[in-house]
Formats: structure tokens, C-alpha cells, sequence
């Protein structure tokens, strides 16, 4: 691309329907809200959509053949990826941009990128690597995938291109910060409500809880995975609320409402919603595992938990409602709050992306 003063760089993206509830789209929705589509000439397409099996393909099918039809406009193309059927649907576009020489990004965020790649053995490796290697750059969400893409090598194949490390960001002034000095004993949950998440081991730890703790509330924002899980829920009775997805006003008024925001996943790339929960003034106990700890230093900005383990998940979340605490948790929403302007502003994010857009 050869860069003319006053042109908009032409920026072809791919990555899941706005609509799907999920990390990536919320995301891409921040870049417009930003508005990367006033920076930019800037074309989305939607490669998933939530649905039955058949409904998924014939969107993803949808989609590449509109890609193909545009492709030749772009200047970029700017692929978002995670993992499993993310990647492998996402490499028939990568493939058909290399095929036409255009600049790719491709921009990795995360999930069980580790164990997916491992548990296809040489031949997934290697076809990683291969697809990897077609980008100009590569963005990854934490210092963790950047080790982890680094160190893929099969066969005598590595990872050639530049890698960028761009954590998620936010615009704080759309978040009330509403620090609570008296704890409500309400914890919010937000995303996919699904094991991965541990959601089994955070509905056993409030209903531990509540005999400490009598006005103890769950609050489950997000869609079910899992019918089992639903069935736990419901038998923990008053002490576990299901709210729906929430976004927008709703939202912001449940990080508001609640003292406590709590993300206890088995792997997790880098959540937006810890940096929502931080702005609007919520102690965030969190598991100690991918992008995490990015956000969460233990005791600093929030509390971190082992992955899986009930048990200090009841410990973190005892810590984060006493009252013996009280000072010690205001301190660390105050800390993490000055943390997001510093590290998590949404303003530097853009220059770095529009860096990387307009920079050869």
C-alpha cells in the first residue's frame, strides 16, 4: 500500500457477526464506537453467525464468496482468529489474501490456542504455522500468545512475521465508577455461561458462601451452554440471579449494581469485560491463566484464583465481600482504575492500529 497523505488506508476485516454474543465481536465494536470507520475506509465481514450447525456453514460460505468479490479493493486485510473452528474457518480467507498478495493482519485473541494446536498433533502444527506465516503481522492480546505463537516450530518451521502485543482496550468515560464502600455482597458474571468458564465452581463457592453471607447474589449475564449448569443454578435457589446477556445500559448498570466482578475460567485470552468491571469501579477476582494476570495483580488490582479450584475461589471471594477487608478492596479498585488509564486506553490502542495500518 503506498501511503498518500489524506488517503484512508482501505481496510477489508473479517471476524464473527457483530451481533454473536462473544470477545471478538465485542471488540470489533469497540473499533467502531471508537470510530475506526471514520479513520478508515473500513468494510466488516460477519463470518458467524449464532445458529444450528447448517445455519453457520451456509453463513461462512455466504461469507467467503462475498470476500472473495471485495478482496481485490482492499489495501489490508485484517483477520480476527482465536482458536479451533475460529482459526480453521478463518484460514480459507487468509489463504485466498496471500493468494492475491494483499497485506494481512492476522489478529489472534486468544482461547486454548496451546492445547488446540497440541492436540492436533504434527499435522495441525504444521498447517498453523504455514497459515501463520502468511500474514505481514501478527497481533496477539498479551505477552502469554505472543510466547505461546513464538514457540510454535514443527518440522523446522517457526513463526516468521512481526508480532505485535496489543492488549484490549476501553473508553473509560462510557463507565460510571461507583466503587462501593458498602459491599452489596452482589458478584457479577459476564459472558458465555458455559464449564470452560467455571461457572460449576463459582455457583459452589456463593452457595458456600451464603451461610456467611445471607444477601450473597450471583448475577449470570450472558447465554447458556450448558443445561447441567442451568440445573445447578437453579438448585442454589435466591442466591444465583440469571439476568440474560446484557449490553448497553444494561450492561452498565449491572457493573454499577454489583460490588464484585468475577471471571474464574479455565483459559482465557484477555476479557474486556475485567476492564469494563475495573472502570466502573468492581473488585475483580479473576483466574490466573492467559491474559489475566495482565490486568490482575494479585492483591494490587484484584484477586487471582487457580483455575478449577472451588476452594480458593471461596477463599478470593470471602477476601473481596468481608468487611474486615473493606479498606484493602477500595485500595485495589482505586489501583486498578489508574491502571486502565495508564496501560488499557482506548485513544493509544487507535494510534497503535492506525501505526500499524499506515506503517510498511
Amino acid at each position: 500500500m503506498t501511503d498518500i497523505p489524506g488517503k484512508k488506508p482501505k481496510i477489508l476485516m473479517v471476524g464473527p457477526d457483530r451481533s454473536v454474543h462473544g470477545g471478538i465481536s465485542a471488540v470489533v465494536n469497540s473499533y467502531y464506537e471508537a470510530g475506526l470507520d471514520d479513520l478508515t475506509d473500513l468494510r466488516y465481514i460477519g463470518t458467524m453467525k449464532e445458529g444450528p450447525k447448517i445455519f453457520k456453514f451456509l453463513v461462512a460460505v455466504r461469507a467467503y464468496f462475498q470476500f472473495v468479490r471485495v478482496l481485490s479493493w482492499a489495501d489490508i486485510v485484517h483477520v480476527h482468529v482465536a482458536s479451533d473452528n475460529s482459526f480453521l474457518r478463518k484460514s480459507f480467507f487468509i489463504r485466498q489474501a496471500f493468494k492475491h498478495r494483499k497485506r494481512i493482519i492476522i489478529h489472534q485473541h486468544g482461547g486454548d490456542l496451546a492445547g488446540w494446536v497440541a492436540s492436533g498433533g504434527t499435522a495441525r502444527q504444521t498447517e498453523v504455522i504455514d497459515v501463520l506465516n502468511m500474514a505481514d503481522e501478527i497481533i496477539v492480546i498479551s505477552d502469554a500468545y505472543r510466547d505461546i505463537i513464538s514457540g510454535l516450530s514443527c518440522n523446522g518451521k517457526r513463526v516468521q512475521p512481526d508480532i505485535h502485543v496489543m492488549p484490549n482496550a476501553i473508553d473509560m468515560d462510557r463507565y460510571e465508577y461507583s466503587c462501593h464502600s458498602e459491599n452489596n455482597h452482589r458478584i457479577l458474571f459476564l459472558g458465555r455461561i458455559c464449564r470452560d468458564k467455571g461457572i460449576s465452581e463459582l455457583i459452589s463457592a456463593v452457595s458456600a458462601l451464603s451461610a456467611t453471607y445471607s444477601d450473597i447474589r450471583l448475577v449470570l449475564g450472558g447465554i447458556w451452554e450448558d443445561e447441567d449448569l442451568r440445573k445447578e443454578a437453579e438448585a442454589a435457589g435466591e442466591h444465583v440471579e440469571y439476568a440474560g446477556w446484557l449490553s448497553g445500559a444494561d450492561k452498565t448498570g449491572a457493573l454499577s449494581d454489583c460490588s464484585v466482578f468475577a471471571l474464574p475460567s479455565y483459559f482465557e485470552g484477555q476479557s474486556v469485560s475485567i476492564l469494563e468491571a475495573m472502570a466502573s469501579g468492581c473488585l475483580v477476582v479473576a483466574s490466573d491463566t492467559g491474559g489475566i494476570p495482565m490486568m490482575v495483580q494479585n492483591g494490587e488490582t484484584g484477586l487471582l484464583v487457580k483455575p478449577g479450584d472451588a476452594g480458593t475461589l471461596k477463599e478470593a471471594l470471602d477476601r473481596a465481600l468481608s468487611e474486615d477487608h473493606r479498606d484493602e478492596r477500595l485500595r485495589m479498585c482505586e489501583t486498578a482504575r489508574e491502571m486502565l488509564a495508564r496501560r488499557f486506553n482506548m485513544s493509544e490502542y487507535m494510534k497503535h492500529l492506525m501505526q500499524l495500518y499506515t506503517e510498511q
